[in-house]
């Protein structure tokens, strides 16, 4: 899983095997060398999978809190979800991530949540 981040010196994407990001590299064009970025410190950084790592989890639930995030709801959340659906380009982040109950996850399947969101509203109506 590779773990694709901002470099803090150039501004430039760069990426580090996810199990290697505690290391330090160098950003050649700065000449500086540095520790990547963690998912709290950067939330558009990005896993180039589907699944999420343990510790992102824990910042996305820390973050956003442990009910699921779809309003009316007051279950516990079981699941993550990809507002922007990772099928539809949307990335593995703290930023697009958020808690939901797996009925909700489920319903929404494989669209944009706030598609998905308006929809559900509708057929409430």
């Amino acid at each position: 899983m590779k773990w694709n981040y901002i470099c803090p010196y150039c501004n430039e994407w760069r990426y580090v095997d996810w199990e290697k990001r505690e290391g330090r590299f160098k950003c050649e064009k700065m000449n500086k060398t540095y520790v990547p970025p963690t998912p709290s410190d950067q939330e558009q950084a990005y896993v180039d999978t589907h699944e999420w790592p343990e510790l992102m989890e824990e910042v996305v639930v820390g973050a956003k809190g442990l009910a699921c995030t779809v309003p009316g709801c007051e279950a516990h959340y079981e699941t993550l979800d990809h507002r922007i659906p990772f099928s539809r380009d949307g990335r593995t982040c703290v930023e697009n991530l958020f808690p939901m109950c797996n009925e909700h996850n489920q319903s929404k399947g494989d669209k944009n949540y706030e598609v998905w969101l308006l929809a559900r509203e509708l057929d409430k109506g």
